[in-house]
């Protein structure tokens, strides 16, 4: 086998080259003595292999559809970037492995990777599927990068000559303007293994639109998860375009990122195309702006069914909106910085999850005719004793409560409640849950079901007001699970749609 052209961070004639991590650098600022690094020079080729591979193997990890690379390594420490930085002849070895090099990350902020060893990486991966990530470090999404957008596309153009191979395809910037253009860049490409496309950017600053294409086409029949932002969704997924109808497989879609404010998006439109994919089940919707909100009962025969449903920073007329179009009772909706009070539909999912609510917001307008089983509140000031007491309130004859069905609360990083109040509100519901004389056993789900109100069986509780010991123990005795830590937990918000683990 010949070995593939190599650049060697001592050779002056390779100056001007800077793969990630600045590995030339690294390497030069590690420098042992001459005798050290004799040593790691006169490394068996053997025994170098059986390292690398260790190093491999522990970088992988599984999921339901098999082994792939892990997503949370410090670009820092990247394997193999990070052994390649040491010297040649590691550098060397490495590169006779296709497998190693089949995650090939290209950094577009002040370190970023050159067009040069972008192709070199793609080379050492010869024939086989990649994973391709193309983003910043993440201490470098501050400040202003003028350059980015061109960077990106350099990265772009590398990237689509192997988009055959590219199993997944994950972009995230700063700007919105730097992002790839799939109408443009992926017109007329196959991508027969690609199963997931994610582009996201911290920041919309607003993009010119592409030339309209009237017979526009990407082939990826296997895409199960797309991650848009909300341009490229319009330009591909809107009106006859709708890329989402050939997308048979598709299983998430998120679309973000809208604030320009001078000229919003159709909500209609975006819940329309939704509609007409075959196959989506898990929706996310994050930090848009949008023209115009009409009143639900004017727009017709739009009926969307999902499993999961994230919002995230909407207005309070689009937040209803969205809600009373889902058709179908998700298994979980995810609401986080969204203006609940203008809600006139009541939620219908089992498991409900506010994050980061303000005080001014009313848990109860979605909630007052909830029948869920299971609550969790995440550094939501709102959540307060008046919750508390409307939970109590069943009305003159303790017929009407609300959140009847509710069994189980999960409370992190909320301190406006009383330890003693929620304690009582579980004793009223206990009491009340037990004096119905028409529990019945549902057959189909497992769970007895009560038609006044259910009692709490799960109270979980991390960075709350303290507790006595004395209601700890009464907790503990009534509850059938049960726990209650006081720290204040460092718990950033991080959707599903945030992360880079598929959903």
């Amino acid at each position: 086998m010949a070995n593939p052209v190599l650049f060697d961070p001592s050779n002056s004639s390779d100056e001007g080259c800077c793969p990630d991590e600045s590995l030339f650098a690294i390497y030069h600022s590690t420098q042992a003595p001459s005798a050290m690094r004799n040593f790691i020079g006169a490394l068996p080729v053997e025994l170098l292999l059986a390292i690398f591979t260790h190093l491999y193997r522990s970088s992988r990890r599984l999921t339901p559809s098999g082994e792939t690379w892990g997503l949370d390594d410090p670009l820092s420490s990247l394997f193999p970037y990070s052994p390649a930085a040491v010297c040649s002849v590691w550098r060397s070895v490495l590169s006779l492995v296709p497998e190693f090099w089949t995650r090939v990350v290209i950094r577009v902020d002040s370190q970023h990777t050159q067009s040069r060893d972008i192709r070199r990486y793609f080379k050492w991966s010869r024939n086989l599927h990649l994973d391709v990530i193309i983003t910043r470090h993440r201490d470098e999404f501050e400040g202003d990068d003028e350059k980015e957008k061109s960077k990106v596309l350099k990265a772009t153009l590398e990237l689509v000559r192997h988009i055959e191979r590219c199993r997944s395809i994950r972009f995230n910037v700063m700007y919105s303007s730097s992002l790839p253009s799939i109408l443009h860049h992926f017109h007329g490409k196959k991508a027969p293994h690609l199963q997931t496309l994610k582009l996201k950017c911290k920041v919309d600053d607003g993009r010119s639109p592409p030339p309209k294409l009237v017979h526009w086409s990407f082939y990826a029949p296997d895409l199960r998860y797309l991650y848009l932002d909300a341009r490229n969704f319009f330009d591909v997924c809107v009106d006859r375009n709708n890329w989402l109808k050939r997308l048979y497989n598709l299983h998430s879609l998120s679309v973000s990122r809208h604030r320009h404010i001078s000229k919003g998006i159709d909500l209609y439109k975006l819940l329309r195309a939704v509609e007409e994919s075959p196959s989506v089940e898990y929706l996310e919707l994050k930090d848009l702006h949008f023209s115009r909100v009409r009143p639900w009962t004017a727009v017709n025969g739009i009926s969307i069914d999902l499993i999961s449903m994230n919002l995230e920073d909407l207005s309070g007329e689009v937040f209803s909106e969205i809600i009373g179009f889902v058709d179908s009772a998700p298994d979980a909706t995810h609401i986080s910085r969204c203006v609940i009070n203008t809600c006139h539909t009541s939620l219908i999912s089992t498991r409900v999850v506010f994050h980061d609510l303000p005080t001014d917001q009313d848990l109860m307008v979605p909630l007052a005719h909830w029948r869920g089983r299971t609550l969790s509140l995440v550094n939501c000031a709102c959540f307060h004793d008046n919750f508390l007491r409307d939970m109590i309130d069943g009305g003159p004859h303790d017929q009407s409560f609300a959140c009847k069905a509710v069994q189980e609360l999960y409370i992190i990083n909320c301190t406006n409640f009383s330890p003693g109040l929620l304690k009582t509100m579980v004793l009223m519901r206990r009491k009340l849950a037990r004096r119905s004389v028409f529990w019945r056993y549902d057959q189909e789900t497992l769970n007895w079901t009560f038609p006044i109100v259910a009692p709490i069986t799960l109270i979980s509780v991390e960075g709350g007001p303290v507790l006595s010991k004395t209601d700890r123990k009464w907790f503990e005795k009534n509850l059938g699970s049960f726990h209650w830590d006081e720290e204040v937990l460092d718990y950033p918000f991080d959707s599903a749609g945030d992360s880079d683990a598929d959903i």
